[in-house]
């Protein structure tokens, strides 16, 4: 077997991850303007069946920005690839959104930064326990 088949470029590996670094905190900042709307929190809390639903829509968003900006970081990093394929559009994608729920903690957890609406939320969870 040829050992450059699976020639790995460092420098693009820095680059890719620092893009999907971005990436991430793009989306999960775009998608908080719809997660701390005042609308859906509400919606959120009234209706527990949808749990679940703010990871699978930043998958979705995540996977269409992929394909949208042609961003699959297996095919970059692995030089062996040079075409796109959907596969890792998708698996890029399932990167980024979940690096969006690990800046949401880092937003939220961290540093304190959230709407007021989501901070209007916890204060009234707190109050109820």
């Amino acid at each position: 077997m040829d050992p450059n088949l699976f020639y790995l470029d460092y420098e693009r590996l820095f680059e890719v991850l620092v893009t999907i670094v971005v990436f991430s905190i793009f989306i999960e900042r775009a998608l908080a303007v719809v997660f701390e709307s005042r609308w859906f929190v509400s919606m959120y809390e009234r209706n527990k069946k949808r749990k679940g639903l703010k990871e699978v829509i930043a998958l979705v968003v995540s996977i269409v920005v992929c394909i949208f900006w042609r961003l699959d970081a297996l095919s970059i990093v692995v030089v062996a690839h040079s075409r796109m394929q959907i596969s890792g559009y998708i698996l890029t994608g399932a990167i980024i959104a979940g690096g969006a729920k690990g800046s949401i903690k880092l937003f939220k957890d961290v540093m304190g930064f959230m709407s007021s609406a989501e901070r209007e939320r916890l204060e009234a969870k707190k109050k109820t326990k």
